[in-house]
């Protein structure tokens, strides 16, 4: 039964038509929606939500990665998956929080690996404990542990019983990890939404929230909707 809708991001009709037949290949897609430039797909997403994004790099009117960066941005921000020729790029994809990096011509054990992802992330079973590497030691923290994480620069700040651990990665992909129970609240902010124990809204809608234990965090009016959703669902 059909479960992801999907957008896919390419002007060369060749290329789009061949990763059109691919999904073919796997049940859970639905109809996909084709666009062929920024234009298109911004129209797109402007009128819908996606679940899945495939998107070229080099597009006519703009970088593929331009709307990569504004897509992860979005409260409930769908899954991304660059396709491409330009190997160039694949450090701002993953920075971004892209599932996968396909290379052109895409091959269908490629796509496979690439929906796998996306489906462990909506559906997987429970999240694998978060590996945090310090020098030549690794530590791993169970997921049940962690109260927040806070994006500074290249990096994320887990809270974890306590202490604080530095892990190099984009917040969204995190998040992914993360599993259900964890909600973000601000483009820098990740939160177990059963550890909010109060909450202060400023004029302008921003606030901030206050987790078992004291330790406070800022919130956006942006995804106030999906905090509240969170905090209703906990």
């Amino acid at each position: 039964m059909p479960d992801l809708t999907v957008l896919a991001v390419e002007d060369n009709p060749l290329a789009r038509g061949a990763l059109l037949r691919l999904l073919k290949a796997h049940a859970d897609i639905g109809p996909v929606v084709e666009a062929a430039t920024l234009a298109e797909a911004r129209k797109s997403i402007a009128s819908r939500t996606f679940d899945l994004v495939f998107l070229d790099v080099c597009l006519p009117d703009g970088a593929g990665t331009q709307l990569g960066s504004e897509l992860s941005g979005h409260v409930q921000a769908p899954a991304l998956v660059y396709i491409t020729a330009d190997p160039g790029a694949a450090v701002e994809a993953f920075r971004q929080g892209a599932f996968d990096y396909l290379l052109k011509p895409i091959v269908a054990s490629d796509l496979a690996r690439a929906l796998g992802r996306v489906r462990q992330a909506r559906h997987g079973s429970a999240p694998a404990p978060i590996e945090i590497r310090d020098g030549s030691s690794t530590r791993f923290i169970a997921t049940e542990l962690i109260a927040a994480v806070e994006s500074a620069g290249h990096y994320q700040c887990v809270h974890a019983a306590g202490e604080v651990h530095l892990i190099r990665e984009s917040i969204a992909t995190l998040l992914a990890r993360l599993g259900p129970g964890f909600v973000r609240v601000h483009r820098s902010v990740v939160v177990r939404a059963n550890l909010v124990t109060a909450m202060e809204t400023k004029r302008n809608g921003d606030g901030e929230l206050e987790l078992v234990g004291g330790k406070r965090v800022r919130f956006s009016r942006s995804f106030r909707g999906a905090l509240e959703e969170a905090l209703c669902a906990r």
